[in-house]
């Protein structure tokens, strides 16, 4: 089974994602201002992966083109309102301009749909399509319920664009040629679109239909769509990878209860052997993140769920907000991250624990 393929950031684009044809630029997101200024003495064009999900990747992009019929790909000359605001319409019908390009580049019939949030370019099942139309809105509606966001806030520029290629040969086409990256192994992906911190900030997801069960395909999406989600929600920074992918994982479980035994399995072994978790919390894009990992960071936001959802809400923004996530922890809960794995391992071991017969 192949896993889940993040893919964040970037600084130079051309069609979304990592381009080749035209030019996408990866860079880490900066983790301290010394890293900022790395990164801003880096090249536009200059690669760099970010996030390694269950199989996954990071990239950062932004637009700037020198191959022609890539104009789609940039901002539209009207972007930006009187006001100074973004012209949403007007990325939207920009957004929508893509997929021709993709069409005559890669010789497909992508078709499209249109959500609320969402434009679907797929050129799968009509019927599976309109499960994705379903599932992108249901995705949607529980992150903001889930964490108690106004559904009215907005948080990507324009709308998300979902890509579903029905052959994975053309969905691993469409990774090379537009978003230069090699997503052979990927099960899925998403990419941060960024242009300037002042420009819009927009995202896609990409994802084969090959070879799936519909719950399998729901699954990937939620993972990839929550990515998605808190890439950009509030503001359009990287999160630690462990409160990034235990949010993704996270909201699997949400959309789908049957899948709680399993994605906690490795946790609860974990915790009952008391395993220390080293240096767990200070993973970031780009290192080794390993399946067992996965596991703990899913159950470390469902714990922290459960000690109470509007401080897990305010926790997120603060280290959206810049503030060092160990004193995040302490501001909102009162405790560090001594004090979360203490409160960690009796939440699973009280949960795992074998029901006394009276």
């Amino acid at each position: 089974m192949r896993n889940c393929s993040t893919i964040i950031g970037g600084t130079t684009w051309a069609a979304i994602g990592l381009v080749a044809a035209i030019s996408w630029a990866y860079a880490a997101q900066a983790q301290t201002s010394a890293d900022a200024k790395a990164m801003a003495d880096k090249p536009a064009d200059d690669p760099a992966v970010l996030m390694a999900p269950p199989g996954g990747k990071g990239v950062k992009s932004r637009g700037k083109s020198d191959k022609p019929g890539m104009e789609a790909f940039l901002l539209p000359v009207n972007y930006r309102n009187l006001d100074g605001s973004f012209n949403q319409e007007a990325l939207v019908a920009q957004q929508k301009k893509r997929m021709e390009v993709v069409n005559d580049r890669l010789h497909v019939k992508l078709r499209l749909s249109e959500t609320p949030h969402y434009l679907i370019f797929s050129d799968g099942d009509t019927g599976l399509t309109s499960q994705f139309a379903k599932w992108s809105e249901a995705l949607y509606g529980n992150l903001c319920r889930t964490f108690t966001i106004d559904p009215k806030e907005r948080v990507w520029d324009g709308k998300c664009v979902l890509i579903l290629f029905a052959s994975r040969a053309r969905f691993e086409e469409f990774g090379k040629t537009f978003d230069d990256n090699n997503v052979k192994d990927a099960g899925a992906y998403f990419a941060w679109e960024t242009y300037s911190p002042h420009d819009p900030q927009c995202v896609h997801i990409c994802i084969p239909l090959d070879e799936r069960s519909p719950r399998r395909l729901q699954e990937l999406f939620a993972h990839e769509g929550t990515h998605a989600f808190f890439q950009l929600f509030r503001k359009a920074v990287d999160l630690p990878l462990w409160l990034h992918e235990g949010l993704a994982e996270y909201m699997t479980v949400v959309n789908d209860p049957s899948l709680a035994p399993m994605k906690s399995a490795d946790a609860r072994r974990i915790a009952r052997a008391s395993k220390p978790l080293g240096k767990f919390f200070d993973c970031c894009s780009g290192d080794d993140f390993k399946i067992d990992d996965y596991s703990v960071a899913y159950t470390m936001v469902d714990c922290l769920q459960q000690i109470g959802g509007a401080k897990f809400k305010q926790f997120v923004c603060l280290v959206k907000e810049g503030k060092p996530q160990n004193e995040a922890m302490q501001t909102v809960y009162g405790f560090d991250f001594n004090g979360l794995q203490t409160r960690w391992r009796a939440f699973l071991l009280a949960d795992s624990a074998p029901v006394r017969r009276r």
